[in-house]
């Protein structure tokens, strides 16, 4: 149902109205993804009309003549059969042109452009087969009743199109009905053809088993048995003469240019057997002037194909028993579904219809709003959504619009905006965004034509929907956007592949109604787990200590090689555990993860939150951007392999929301791309550890700022600086010592302002609040040889004595280190044991005792302890680095 405003009520109240599910549109006014479908579509057209001359003579070989049009439901495959039948009939006005007008050559840079570009080959397709196409009635099998004649309906279509009105002729050669004898003789003659072959195809199509009659039912059989036996070459006959018949009032021959028929059958995969039938059908009545295009999602396509052959097995008592003879049915009935739709439907003769492009959804309005709003796109949209307000008592909430869940561009500095762009483009020639999508923004907007357009009602009818007084209003704040999300959520999850305990779970058991009718979000036993996607991009190895010069290893010493990984990162995909039996999870399909992601994030955003059990592990939450990796040789008789990889992953503050790991992501995303260019290539055979070291230094002060311009109160903006301060002066001084010091009390000072911005405005739960958890436990950590093996710990804890800049911000800090030494060393001893147990020895060995049904497990744990035990052996021979901090960063004098 479309939504229009009254317009005598001034509230501007929705008033349902009905609107077409599918209808034709001009070419201008399909979305992307149709104007592709389209344009192939009549591409291929134009290539059977021409392959229809070309076999004139070849009529012994046998052709594959459907297309299919894939994609979900609601991508567009019925507006493109619709749109298609509008050009055909009227191509000047589909594209847009005067009566009698020519398509213009244009520009280089028009013919540069792929929209342009299409367009035009599009308009010069439509040129070369206009009048040589004959669109029939379309077929939709939805309303199609079980056993019905399909052959029989198809002949029926084929014989409307000789009784119909010649409209459609070419304009060359006028139009109007039959006008001479010739061609009523030429008709005549086709229309007995095709009637002969309707008649016929009553015995060759139904089921004679249902005689009961022995005599008659084998008298059926035969006479079917003696009508297919010369029904093909009949068929094909007769679709010559129908083709010259229809051919000759366009232009003027039967020699020449001839037309080709097509039978769009929309809904394919509404029902098993028509499906099947639909196939036989079409490698029945092959014919070079016939073509099918077929409308239906391909993966149900595939699986209804798997079902019809699995049901004929069954049927016919060849599937197996038991669970492997399941297994069997099953995989003999796919193998024969792929070989029969490799031979009706080549992978060539396939369109698919993608989503639409996020970027393009952003900017979309649909047609046939009224004129108010038709400037409003669904962008604008979700900036007037609002998001739940915060306390009176908060004052860090800088979150104010649906719009700001999904786009960063404001969240991001000038300088890494246009880094993060340039890291984005596939090609010199990709278009600049406007808006900067997260990842669960581009999972979200990725929809089909349909489901954009109930998302953009779905916002327009919240927002003219809002009539209530200023007190209701400021207690709804943020339940319209939570509204919009919960549908678009279930929406999703309805339309999606995954199984039904999955579904179910989702829909009732994480998304949950409190007794006032609000939504939450149910995640204990914590269900949806993230996994991350990274690649590698860049390594740094600490070179040997012995090639410093310093009397060599020693001989004990276990610490082979250790290195510093710097990731790509791509997404998050989220996993679906079922919480009441074991067994594997499954990912969440793109559009349910990411609506499941930015209504997590609304209601995060309430007071009190509206997430039940929201807590997470620092190591589920990380994105492991940076990884310090060394190989650890332990000598130990519970395993084999002496030989242990431990990776250290770089923590970040355990942020509530996805929008905040996503502006830190993308800001180091930007730091990548400005540092790349052979930044950080480092020749471990002749570079000093002192060089490795000032690298590392510089990481690690890149990502304690990166990490305080999240936590501060605006929420991104990480300013780089220029040549002469900040980040982009080390770049461009290519890491020299001279600009790194001061780059390093630069980071500390951000760190202090950050101190004094918690102890002011901190209040409860907040991202604070959680930035002071990430300093007081997390930071001390990274100077430790598990994440920095430098000849020295780094500086960037030690504020310089006697600096005018101190504060006691900073000392408090400090102090509280200092005070904490016991746990900071259990939190360490945590952190190595946990970077051992994610090892592939641990994962070995673990699987080695499970064989033992448990038994053996006590020899898990001894070998656990001996690897962390020989780890800090290794490492700990120079004591804390922290120890004496307290008094070197003393300001008191």
């Amino acid at each position: 149902m479309d939504t229009k405003p009254g317009r005598t009520d001034e509230t501007r109240h929705y008033v349902p109205t009905p609107f077409p599910e599918a209808r034709a549109f001009p070419w201008d006014d399909l979305l992307e993804p149709t104007q592709r479908g389209l344009y192939e579509l009549l591409s291929w057209l134009e290539a059977a009309c021409g392959s229809s001359l070309d076999m004139r003579g070849s009529r012994d070989e046998h052709l594959s003549t459907s297309l299919l049009i894939s994609g979900p439901r609601g991508s567009g495959k019925t507006t493109v059969l619709l749109s298609a039948v509008q050009a055909l009939r009227n191509w000047r006005a589909f594209l847009g042109l005067k009566p009698g007008g020519h398509l213009e050559a244009g520009t280089r840079e028009a013919l540069a452009s792929g929209r342009e570009a299409m367009r035009r080959d599009l308009g010069t397709t439509l040129e070369r087969i206009e009048g040589r196409v004959v669109w029939l009635e379309p077929l939709d099998l939805e309303p199609v009743p079980p056993g019905a004649n399909l052959l029989a309906t198809l002949l029926v279509r084929v014989r409307a199109a000789l009784d119909a009105p010649q409209e459609d002729t070419s304009p060359s050669t006028g139009h109007g009905r039959w006008s001479s004898s010739i061609l009523e003789e030429s008709a005549e003659e086709a229309w007995g053809k095709l009637d002969h072959l309707i008649r016929d195809a009553s015995f060759m199509w139904e089921d004679s088993a249902s005689t009961l009659d022995t005599r008659a039912r084998a008298e059926q059989q035969i006479k079917a048995a003696e009508i297919y036996a010369t029904f093909q070459p009949r068929f094909t006959r007769a679709m010559e003469d129908v083709a010259k018949t229809l051919s000759l009032p366009r232009f003027g021959t039967a020699q020449g240019e001839q037309v080709i028929l097509v039978l769009p059958i929309d809904n394919v995969d509404r029902s098993i057997e028509h499906l099947h039938n639909i196939v036989k059908l079409t490698r029945m009545v092959a014919s070079p002037r016939l073509w099918f295009v077929l409308a239906a999602g391909h993966q149900e396509f595939q699986l209804f194909m798997e079902r019809s052959f699995q049901k004929e097995l069954i049927l016919s008592g060849q599937a197996g028993i038991g669970t492997a003879g399941q297994d069997e049915t099953l995989s003999i009935a796919r193998r024969q579904s792929a070989t029969t739709l490799r031979r009706a439907l080549p992978p060539s003769y396939r369109i698919d219809l993608g989503p639409v492009d996020p970027y393009k959804a952003w900017d979309f309005c649909p047609q046939g709003v009224e004129p108010e709003d038709a400037r409003l796109t669904l962008g604008s949209l979700l900036e007037q959504l609002r998001l739940p307000l915060p306390p009176k008592r908060e004052r860090t909430q800088v979150l104010a619009s649906f719009a700001d869940l999904l786009n960063l561009e404001p969240r991001l500095s000038d300088a890494v905006k246009t880094t993060y762009r340039e890291a984005l483009r596939q090609g010199r020639d990709a278009p600049q965004r406007k808006v900067i999508l997260t990842h669960a923004g581009k999972l979200a907007l990725s929809l089909p034509a349909r489901t954009l357009q109930d998302l953009w009602h779905a916002a327009r009818r919240e927002l003219q929907g809002t009539h209530a007084s200023s007190e209701e209003a400021a207690v709804s704040e943020g339940e319209q956007t939570v509204r919009v999300a919960t549908e678009m959520l279930r929406n999703a999850i309805d339309e999606s592949d995954l199984p039904a305990w999955a579904s179910q779970q989702l829909l009732n058991r994480i998304l949950r109604y409190d007794d006032q009718g609000l939504i939450f979000l149910d995640l204990t036993g914590k269900p949806v787990r993230r996994s991350k996607r990274t690649t590698l991009s860049d390594v740094l190895e600490w070179p040997r200590p012995e090639r410093e010069g310093n009397g060599g290893a020693e001989a004990n010493e276990r610490v082979l090689i250790s290195e510093l990984h710097l990731r790509h990162f791509h997404d998050v995909v989220l996993m679906l555990g079922d919480v009441d039996r074991e067994g594997p999870s499954v990912p969440l399909p793109g559009n349910v993860a990411g609506w499941l992601m930015l209504l997590h994030d609304v209601l995060m955003l309430f007071e009190p939150p509206r997430v039940l059990n929201p807590d997470v592990t620092p190591f589920e939450m990380s994105p492991e951007l940076v990884v310090t990796m060394h190989e650890l040789w332990v000598d130990s008789t519970a395993h084999p392999e002496p030989l242990v990889q431990l990776e250290c992953w770089w923590s970040l503050p355990t942020w509530k929301t996805f929008v905040e790991f996503a502006i830190f992501t993308a800001q180091w995303k930007a730091f990548l791309k400005r540092t790349a260019d052979g930044f950080f290539k480092v020749d471990n055979m002749r570079d000093s550890r002192l060089k490795v070291s000032a690298h590392h230094r510089f990481i690690l002060a890149a990502w304690v700022e990166n990490i305080c311009s999240v936590s501060g109160r605006e929420l991104g903006g990480w300013d780089w600086g220029d040549a002469h301060q900040g980040m982009e002066s080390v770049v461009q001084a290519r890491g020299r010592a001279t600009v790194l010091a001061p780059y390093e009390q630069r980071v500390r000072d951000t760190v202090a302002k950050l101190l004094e911005d918690i102890r002011t405005y901190s209040v409860g739960s907040d991202r604070l609040w959680t930035a002071r958890v990430w300093l007081q436990n997390a930071l001390p950590l990274l100077v430790r040889p598990e994440f920095a093996p430098a000849p020295a710990p780094s500086e960037l804890l030690h504020w310089p004595s006697g600096d005018a800049g101190a504060n006691k911000a900073w000392d408090e800090l400090v102090a509280y280190w200092s005070h904490h030494g016991p746990r900071r060393t259990r939190l360490r001893e945590q952190m190595v044991r946990a970077a051992v147990g994610r090892s592939g020895a641990s994962e070995a060995l673990r699987r080695h005792l499970g064989k033992d049904e448990g038994r053996d497990t006590g020899l898990y744990y001894d070998w656990l302890d001996a690897v962390v035990r020989t780890w800090f052996q290794a490492v700990d021979r120079e004591g804390d680095p922290l120890e004496h901090l307290q008094g070197g960063a003393s300001h008191d004098h």
